[in-house]
């Protein structure tokens, strides 16, 4: 498969790197304007690519990933509502098409390293016979970042797997788990065969927190405490030194693309699944300001994520981009970007965006709505349209936070410990562009989200809020009596979509997965043939639709 380059010559279809953060809040890469958490390598990639200012996610970690892999918004598979518990037999329907499927069937090699997280119970429903040629990770929502182990319905397993089609060994290994998933990514990519284009999926599990005694688990207290150690909060001081970890490991792979001679015809996006979750269940005390709201919610803090791209193949580069953009997006964009053809796609949610992306200024979006999310068993709901966003959420994470995370008594942010990163010394060495402090200020002003009303916050308990989204990013000033017919709108629209939504599918936890009967591992546990009665009503759905 080949496609034309930006200078009209023919080359191969570029490779395409996604590396995806878990639970990385809006106010914890520095480009967004905070100075407490330096992200210098995640920062360069961004200020050389496409900022993009309006990516929408899931509010958690199941419902997001289905939507990225399938283009489609969860509720057509009932993948919406809380996420897949260790040895639930549910998963992506396998009537659905992922895009590393997708993918392969254009020429690609497919190589998953990191977090699945969408179903496991049958060998059926794991990466490699869903479009990954192999997979290097974990099956379940997140795990210990050096045992590799996951302790969840009172049940104590490890959980660090490796396959190659179906040979299925166990990884064991006590590897500070950002570094691990660096490892093989920067293997993957050393080994590739240049014949063929790159498809590598970086699932990580930063920043997440885990199930260990401390909670967040640093790689080096000694330089934690060294470099981070004006953060007073030892437990936002342990978060933010797993980010800068995170962070380090995007430079190492940007320059393993250098090193392997890929970087010139590659596409890199980095994105994190959903928000922060600065307390409550799974807390990692990371932060989503100014933005409201936590992870679980449907407020910006959850559903309005970090994103950028970079790719040599973006004419009109280092800029921020206020287009919306939905993670079921990325798989007809990334898809067109490799050449396929868009009429293989069908029924997806997701707009392919690559030609925006591409080579167009920043103008009116070409997606005008998005469904954010239905979650049917909390009665919740939320979509945008235009300006505006209908919110009826009942989680108890729709607070807002004010930690701006700039203080005094922080260092400076530094556009010069930007440039001087691996990721931008590896990409000013294939790169006519020449970025400079002067524009990494400017775009860092423009990336800033800054809200106009801190003090009087509309309650929006047990009642559906209206907001206008672009002049109140902070979700403060209830509309919904002064718009009403904006209101009635949005209504119409998500009661659209809850005549295709399907149920959810969650199900009980099946004792038979538990990691006691697989020699103390998560493992899959039902025959290949097995089909879950929602898999049984999903395929009828689709016959008689």
């Amino acid at each position: 498969m080949y496609i034309g380059s930006k200078h009209g010559d023919p080359m191969q279809s570029p490779n395409i790197v996604v590396i995806i953060a878990d639970d990385l809040g809006w106010n914890d890469v520095s480009f967004h304007g905070a100075d407490e958490i330096p992200t210098p390598n995640i920062d360069a990639l961004a200020y050389n690519g496409v900022i993009l200012n309006r990516h929408y996610v899931l509010p958690i970690c199941t419902p997001s990933r289905t939507a990225f892999l399938t283009g489609r918004y969860p509720i057509r598979a009932g993948m919406q509502g809380f996420p897949l518990r260790g040895a639930e037999p549910r998963g992506i329907p396998l009537n659905d098409i992922l895009l590393p499927e997708y993918l392969r069937r254009v020429g690609y090699t497919t190589h998953l390293v990191g977090k699945w997280h969408v179903g496991y119970h049958t060998r059926n429903y794991g990466p490699t016979r869903r479009g990954f040629d192999t997979f290097v990770g974990y099956y379940n929502g997140y795990i210990q970042y050096f045992n590799h182990t996951l302790y969840e319905s009172k049940q104590f397993g490890y959980d660090l797997h490796r396959i190659v089609g179906d040979n299925h060994t166990i990884e064991y290994n006590y590897k500070y788990m950002t570094d691990f998933i660096t490892n093989e990514a920067k293997n993957i990519i050393s080994s590739h065969n240049p014949a063929k284009p790159l498809y590598l999926q970086l699932a990580h599990l930063a920043a997440h927190v885990s199930d260990a005694e401390e909670g967040m688990e640093v790689r080096n207290w000694g330089k934690t405490n060294a470099t981070l150690g004006y953060i007073k909060d030892i437990n936002r001081r342990k978060y933010a030194s797993v980010v800068t970890t995170l962070d380090e490991s995007v430079g190492r792979v940007i320059d393993a693309l250098r090193r392997a001679d890929m970087l010139k015809n590659s596409i890199i996006v980095f994105m994190s699944d959903n928000g922060a979750q600065t307390e409550g269940i799974l807390q990692n005390y990371g932060s989503n300001y100014p933005l409201r709201g936590l992870k679980f919610s449907l407020f910006e803090g959850a559903v309005r994520g970090v994103a950028c791209i970079y790719s040599p193949l973006i004419e009109y580069s280092s800029r921020v981009s206020s287009q919306l953009f939905h993670i079921t997006d990325w798989l007809p964009t990334l898809y067109s970007a490799a050449g396929g053809n868009p009429n293989d796609l069908k029924q997806l949610d997701g707009i392919d965006q690559w030609s925006v992306l591409q080579s167009a200024r920043d103008g009116k979006s070409i997606r005008k709505s998005i469904l954010l999310n239905i979650d049917e068993k909390e009665n919740s709901a939320a979509a945008l349209i235009g300006h505006y966003k209908l919110v009826k959420d009942n989680s108890e994470y729709q607070k807002y936070y004010n930690y701006s995370g700039n203080n005094p008594l922080y260092p400076k942010y530094n556009a010069t410990n930007v440039l001087s990163s691996s990721a931008a010394s590896a990409i000013a060495s294939i790169s006519t562009f020449v970025l400079n402090a002067n524009k990494i200020m400017q775009l860092r002003k423009e990336a800033t989200v800054v809200c106009k009303n801190f003090t009087n916050f509309s309650n929006c308990k047990n009642r559906t809020c209206l907001f206008n989204i672009y002049e109140d990013p902070c979700e403060t000033t209830d509309l919904f009596m002064k718009y009403p017919e904006d209101a009635e709108r949005l209504n119409m629209f998500i009661d659209h979509y809850k005549s295709v939504l399907m149920n959810q599918t969650n199900a009980p936890v099946d004792p038979a997965g538990f990691p006691r009967n697989f020699n103390d591992t998560w493992m899959p546990w039902l025959p290949d043939d097995y089909q879950s009665i929602s898999e049984m009503h999903f395929t009828m759905n689709e016959v008689t639709s």
